[in-house]
Order: C-alpha cells, then sequence, then structure tokens
C-alpha cells in the first residue's frame, strides 16, 4: 500500500458535473445519499489512482463522459443487531451558504466532500473505501421532473404533478 494511506482517516475533494443528485432526499430504493459525478480531468486521475489502492467504487463511461457514483448508507445493521445512522450529506451553495432545500438538477456543477478511509478485506489485506458528507453546487442547474426523475419517481408522482395550480 502506498506511503500516502499511513493515515487511516482523511477528507478529499472531487469536482464536476453532478447527476441523479439524492442529498436533499434519500434514495429509498438503496437506503442512501448519493451523488452520481462525472469528475474533471484531476478529479478522473484522483478516483483512478484510489482504485489503484483498493476503491471499489466503479468508473463507468455514457454519453457524457466517465462517471462514478458516491454514496453515504442513512442507516446499516451492526453485527451485533444494533443500527448505524449516518449524517445526511452537507449541502452549500457556491458561497458555502447552507443550502436552500431546492432540488439539484443534473448537470449541476459541485464538489463532493469524501471521507475515504482504510478497511480491512476478507483476504487479510487492506482497501480504502469513499462515504459522500458533503456537496458543494457551484452553478446550479433547477430541476426539471420531465428529466431529472427516475422512472418509479416519475410513475409515482405523474398524477400529482398533472393538478391544476391553485390561484388563490
Amino acid at each position: 500500500m502506498a506511503e500516502r494511506f499511513l493515515k487511516k482517516t482523511r477528507f478529499e475533494y472531487v469536482s464536476g458535473k453532478m447527476s441523479w443528485v439524492r442529498v436533499v432526499k434519500p434514495d429509498l430504493t438503496y437506503n442512501c445519499w448519493s451523488v452520481t459525478l462525472h469528475p474533471d480531468t484531476t478529479s478522473l486521475e484522483k478516483i483512478r489512482e484510489w482504485q489503484g489502492d483498493g476503491l471499489k467504487n466503479q468508473i463507468k463511461k455514457d454519453d457524457d463522459g466517465w462517471f462514478a457514483k458516491f454514496r453515504c448508507n442513512v442507516s446499516r445493521e451492526r453485527k451485533d443487531g444494533s443500527i448505524w445512522t449516518f449524517e445526511a450529506p452537507k449541502v452549500v451553495d457556491k458561497d458555502g451558504r447552507p443550502f436552500d432545500g431546492s432540488i439539484i438538477g443534473n448537470g449541476s456543477d459541485g464538489t463532493l466532500k469524501l471521507e475515504v478511509y482504510e478497511h480491512p478485506t476478507p483476504g487479510g489485506g487492506r482497501a480504502i473505501a469513499a462515504r459522500l458528507v458533503g456537496v458543494k453546487v457551484d452553478v446550479l442547474v433547477p430541476f426539471n421532473p420531465e428529466s431529472d426523475y427516475t422512472e418509479a419517481e416519475a410513475a409515482e408522482t405523474a398524477d400529482l404533478r398533472k393538478q391544476p395550480e391553485v390561484l388563490f
């Protein structure tokens, strides 16, 4: 393992275009807060370096380029049966002020704060993992329900979105 991993836990930052951002409301299908990031060149190199040190997050390619998904569980069951809960990622705007709570649309520019930590592997070795702990929204693209909802979310909200606006 490289010398840079002598410290077991540290905070790292990666930037790029964000999509499928689930930090205001968690993705209940997978019990997590998550962000899909199309990283800039520097961040992509950093993620690839982490993969060399055992990071399991996959880097995939789509029409917009390379991307990786980072997440944090809402809760997790421990071996003794107790429940371990995680705080929601902190979200701030470009000036560092708390984010207003609006939903972040696909294509927004941002920076992710990740808790990168070492952990043992089943074979007796060591690897690293990255947990999403914060998001800075540099350029907000407003949420578009026609394109930013998953198919399941679109189906669940279709009848609600068609209701007329109350004018009083």
